[in-house]
């Protein structure tokens, strides 16, 4: 999608913030689409512990800064 100018992006904020996102719609779904890892991105931390407390099946890996890339991605070969 491409942003055609400074109107554009501030519309795009107002919406996001205005309609926030149903992470638990999104925890059902990952579920039922049979993932079994999900890496959140930094800042990291929040997502992981909803994740692990509505999906305990579904193991998680919070990457929080440079040093974990390492991890992250044994953490990814895992669950290819």
């Amino acid at each position: 999608m491409t942003v055609s100018d400074g109107s554009d992006i501030v519309a795009r904020i107002v919406n996001q913030i205005a309609n926030p996102v149903r992470w638990d719609l999104c925890m059902d779904t990952l579920k039922t689409m049979g993932v079994t890892g999900v890496i959140e991105l930094a800042p990291a931390g929040t997502l992981v512990g909803l994740l692990k407390r509505a999906a305990p099946e579904i193991e998680s890996f919070a990457l929080k800064s440079a040093s974990d890339v390492d991890a992250a991605r044994e953490f990814a070969e895992r669950h290819r």
